[in-house]
């Protein structure tokens, strides 16, 4: 298969303007509750950003399991919290924990939630770009039975440096963006980077429910391989990853973009990658369906599905999803030949490109094994993240920017408002609209409940604040919504 191009396969986002954002809506959205999880949240003042509570590349700050729903997040003190409510509409009930404090002002180093749905576990990794472990887990049937336990920190492990029922391996090192997400068995992964950007390897262990204990520590990814383009030759870099979602046949879907190793300011981002595992990400398949027999790196056969160059200001850490059908779908942003025109730019003018040249770009891959492509006519915000119904039809969330908002980094938009668009399966997703907007400010990137969305269709969005000054803290809640399609429809 021949990997879509930035300039030969662009839909022209005009006609979408004209026509789909035009026409009356195919979804009513409907708020139907909100919930301030804590009024006083921690905001930062950091060359990355303001928001240490919701980022794009947590997995997850806000995850539910059965009748309850749990929400992590550094307070005003800087204490690692995590609060549950009981579903729909119970009181927030939260634990501080006081044995450690949140030091710095990188926005990387978020916290992170999983819960094995098997033994009840639920798992926390917090603090980290770079750093050595911080993890704690729950006693077993916290999750599972959580109307007769008190909620209270002595539920927990202490804070570890390694992973429970790991033999001749203790402490764990170097770790950014730790990941939990759950296996179709009932047990948990974690996934981190090992190492920096630019130059690091994704690594993978899991999580047994039947024993309680962590095993088989391997690497899936590789830093290695020469790259070289006009920019310049790179010797090593990184993968940042979009997500590790399993699909209805119990197969691991993983999409990522390269970082290069930085050289003459010219790191960046580059292409869009994809491989799937039929053994819970122990070996790889590209995507003709050939085994790859080392874990993936810059020069592996089949896995380049969109050729996007690093003068286009290529995005990492998106959102991702599989639909009902095992059709991953992506949506990241970036520029393109024409967008970058219509701004008055042109490639690799900008490391990220212009502001108003980003745009939204879904990708989604067929039964066929071909790759999709469509440019979204609206200027891009933050970082998206997608949920997929039941019929298969395509929601994305993401800050918009505020008319008035300030970047950082000439990255991130200060404050924005949430917004939800949508497009449908009997289009084949080329219907998109925006169906709510959510007015700010709020500071975060958006992030949603996968888990909730998935039992009952409702879609409970994490949302803060934007601080009125600089680091001040800011309210923390949750939205929630649902979705109807009019009569007709």
């Amino acid at each position: 298969m021949k990997p879509t191009t930035i300039s030969g396969a662009l839909l022209i986002a005009s006609l979408l303007a004209s026509n789909a954002f035009g026409q009356d809506s195919q979804f009513t959205a409907t708020k139907f509750a909100e919930s301030e999880v804590d009024p006083l949240a921690l905001t930062i003042d950091g060359r990355f950003g303001q928001s240490i509570n919701g980022n794009a590349f947590q997995q997850d700050a806000v995850a539910s399991h059965g009748e309850y729903q749990y929400v992590a997040y550094y307070d005003s003190q800087r204490q690692v919290c995590l609060a549950r409510r009981k579903l729909p509409l119970g009181d927030w009930q939260i634990i501080r924990f006081d044995d450690y404090s949140f030091e710095g002002d990188d926005a990387h180093n978020t916290i992170s939630i999983g819960i094995a749905p098997a033994d009840g576990t639920i798992h926390m990794a917090f603090d980290h770009h770079v750093h050595p472990l911080h993890y704690r887990v729950s006693q077993k049937g916290v999750a599972t039975d959580p109307q007769n336990i008190k909620w209270q920190a002595s539920l927990f492990s202490p804070i570890r440096d390694n992973l429970t029922g790991f033999t001749g391996y203790e402490k764990i090192l170097n770790v950014t963006y730790p990941r939990f997400f759950q296996t179709p068995s009932g047990g948990l992964q974690l996934r981190y980077r090992r190492d920096g950007s630019g130059n690091g390897d994704n690594m993978m262990v899991d999580y047994d429910a039947s024993t309680s204990t962590w095993s088989h520590y391997w690497q899936i990814d590789s830093r290695e391989g020469v790259f070289k383009d006009e920019l310049n030759e790179s010797p090593r870099r990184n993968a940042y990853t979009n997500g590790y979602d399993y699909g209805p046949d119990g197969n691991l879907h993983t999409t990522w973009v390269w970082r290069e190793q930085n050289g003459n300011g010219n790191a960046g981002n580059h292409d869009l990658m994809y491989t799937y595992s039929e053994n819970g990400g122990r070996s790889w398949i590209n995507n003709s369906g050939e085994d790859l027999k080392r874990p993936p790196y810059v020069h592996s056969p089949g896995i380049v599905v969109a050729n996007i160059g690093r003068q286009y200001g290529l995005m990492n850490t998106h959102g991702q999803a599989v639909d009902s059908e095992g059709r991953i779908h992506v949506v990241m942003w970036h520029s393109s030949d024409e967008s970058l025109a219509r701004a008055g730019s042109k490639p690799g003018e900008y490391r990220w490109g212009p502001a108003e040249a980003r745009r939204y770009h879904h990708y989604w891959r067929s039964k066929d094994a071909n790759w999709n492509h469509l440019e979204l006519p609206m200027v891009a915000g933050s970082r998206p993240k997608i949920f997929i119904d039941k019929d298969d039809n395509v929601f994305l969330i993401y800050g918009a920017p505020q008319a008035s908002t300030e970047m950082a980094r000439e990255i991130y938009f200060k404050t924005g408002d949430l917004v939800i668009a949508a497009a449908t399966a009997e289009s084949n997703w080329t219907d998109w609209q925006i169906i709510h907007t959510e007015v700010g400010p709020f500071g975060n990137e958006m992030l949603g409940d996968f888990y909730r969305w998935k039992s009952s269709g409702v879609l409970s969005v994490f949302v803060q604040d934007a601080p009125q000054t600089s680091g001040s803290p800011t309210s923390l809640r949750i939205l929630d919504f649902t979705f109807d399609r009019p009569a007709g429809r």
